[in-house]
């Protein structure tokens, strides 16, 4: 099964590959994909990003004399660009965002998460993913996903303070930008049978189906609220929505660091 597991995650990386090379192409050739002015575009500097984290992946799998160094290399270069990226935005949006320049800032949200991308690859390669009741490298690859959910809800309901900056449309996480984060993170899970999260779901059925409902809950909680309190994006900016979602976050993380907890409390009375 994990080798079943590893193979599938080879393909996603490989898509993921070929995905941004052709969208690095587009940029080049400045004809980029989807791309619009009233919304968030898949950004060259998200695609190099994300070709840097699976082409280090797969450079490590298939040549053998590929640099350790190379790869926390690398990594702090993406991690260390992003986290630069998001103090830019923060400290003075107006003086790095421009709306009329074709060179498009990456967005907070999507920088948030390639941080915790980069960090969960840097601590892989420094190290087996541990037994431990601080199951970190499953809350990074989960945290990983939280601003891509935030942005689900914004395309959903079309609640502009979700989906960009106000500065320029054109920051923010796009939908086929979200399809290849999930996709990330779809190969990051499948490739580490280490993750606590295998080892809870070998359970049985009833912690699938239990963990299943948690991961769910996180994006329809905040869907049907919204879906039943209505939306007036013109007085506010965010609501209970987005409390409910990192609700939703929270409950799921803390389940699995309670059954990491009961897991070695068990094997400690053994």
């Amino acid at each position: 099964m994990e080798k079943r597991f590893a193979a599938w995650a080879e393909i996603l990386d490989i898509t993921i590959l070929i995905g941004t090379l052709v969208v690095l192409g587009a940029w080049i050739l400045s004809f980029p994909l989807f791309y619009r002015t009233d919304g968030p575009v898949l950004l060259i500097f998200t695609a190099i990003s994300l070709l840097v984290i699976v082409g280090l992946r797969l450079s490590t799998r298939h040549f053998h004399l590929w640099p350790f160094t190379a790869n926390l290399a690398f990594l702090m270069i993406v991690g260390g660009g992003n986290i630069s990226s998001i103090l830019m935005l923060v400290s003075a949006p107006a003086v790095h965002i421009n709306p009329k320049s074709s060179l498009v800032m990456t967005s907070i949200f999507t920088s948030i998460g390639l941080v915790f991308f980069s960090f969960y690859e840097i601590l892989l390669y420094l190290r087996k993913t541990p037994k431990s009741i601080w199951i970190l490298d499953d809350i990074l690859v989960h945290l990983a996903l939280v601003p891509g959910g935030i942005s689900l809800i914004g395309h959903i309901f079309q609640n502009p303070t979700y989906l960009s900056m106000s500065m320029d449309a054109r920051v923010g996480i796009s939908p086929l930008e979200m399809v290849f984060m999930a996709t990330l993170a779809l190969s990051t899970i499948l490739s580490n049978p280490n993750l606590f999260l295998w080892k809870f779901l070998k359970g049985g059925l009833a912690n699938q189906l239990t963990f299943v409902g948690l991961f769910i809950n996180q994006y329809i909680a905040p869907v049907i609220y919204l879906l039943i309190a209505g939306t007036n994006w013109e007085t506010k900016g965010f609501g209970p929505e987005l409390f409910i979602f990192f609700g939703g976050v929270l409950a799921t993380l803390g389940f699995l660091l309670f059954q990491a907890k009961m897991e070695e409390t068990m094997v400690k009375n053994i």
